[in-house]
């Protein structure tokens, strides 16, 4: 429920977050709780509070926690976590990185716990969160390989890490197959992967140049603009790319041959909790 608030320090947009029965009640007193933990966070990546209200009523408890207006849900927005621009979503994770430095974790984190103002994120709903140190082992670099989740630790961050697609994959697919991008960061070492010790024929080169275009496409595709639309016509007919020569001398790759995924050093140990 939405409304205005006034008081002498002013007028404020809120919204009125509801519950009725005592358990509904207990619920939303244990949330304020943790606003007020968070309280330094109120306003920054949380929604400022204006305290909670409860009813004389003994037959029919009634609650109200009174909180500023923060935006849309960010699901009313974007289709998917896929449409979310990538700033916003750093964003996001350095809210959450936030509120676990305070020795809270939130407990049932999703999507729709994410409020958009301004494009400024703020998290919301901590009805099952929890005071707890943050069990990560592991500083957060973006754009970086996944970590495995016993080297990470926390798995709210980890799992958020996943879905915001803060990390990049550690295995590149093709026909079906997955390879290390770590053994395989270039095509001409995918090409060589596949062919058994043997040199690679042209469709080998051919494939493993597709599947290296296609993994930069989906996974850093920031990094090199323009790619798609260059080599768009090949790349959907999955013929060799024009006017091109590889590493042998070969008509195959031209400068896609040099092309490499940029891989990023896995996350340093933290040096301490």
């Amino acid at each position: 429920m939405r409304g205005t608030l006034s008081s002498p320090r002013g007028t404020f947009d809120v919204v009125a977050k509801l519950g009725y029965g005592a358990d509904a009640v207990k619920a939303l007193s244990k949330e304020t709780g943790f606003y007020q933990k968070l309280s330094h966070l109120q306003g920054v990546c949380i929604p400022k509070c204006f305290g909670f209200f409860l009813s004389p009523s003994e037959t029919l408890p009634f609650g109200c926690l009174l909180l500023e207006y923060s935006g849309k849900p960010i699901r009313s927005t974007y289709d998917s976590l896929d449409d979310i621009p990538y700033a916003l979503r750093t964003e996001i994770l350095d809210s959450m990185k936030r509120i676990h430095d305070t020795g809270v974790v939130h407990g049932g984190f999703r999507t729709f716990d994410v409020l958009v103002t301004k494009a400024k994120p703020f998290i919301i709903n901590f009805k099952r969160a929890s005071e707890k140190a943050c069990e990560r082992r592991a500083d957060i670099v973006y754009g970086a390989i996944v970590p495995s989740r016993e080297q990470f630790g926390c798995p709210e961050l980890y799992r958020l890490c996943l879905d915001l697609r803060i990390w990049k994959p550690r295995t590149l697919t093709l026909k079906g197959q997955k390879f290390s991008v770590e053994d395989v960061s270039n095509p001409a070492a995918l090409a060589a992967k596949t062919s058994d010790g043997t040199p690679p024929t042209e469709k080998a080169q051919v494939d493993a140049l597709h599947a290296t275009v296609i993994h930069l496409l989906d996974f850093y595709r920031e990094e090199f603009p323009g790619l798609e639309e260059r080599h768009e016509d090949w790349l959907n007919a999955g013929s060799p790319p024009p006017n091109a020569h590889s590493a042998n001398g070969g008509d195959v790759a031209g400068d896609l041959w040099s092309l490499q995924i940029p891989i990023r050093s896995q996350m340093p140990v933290r040096a301490s909790l």
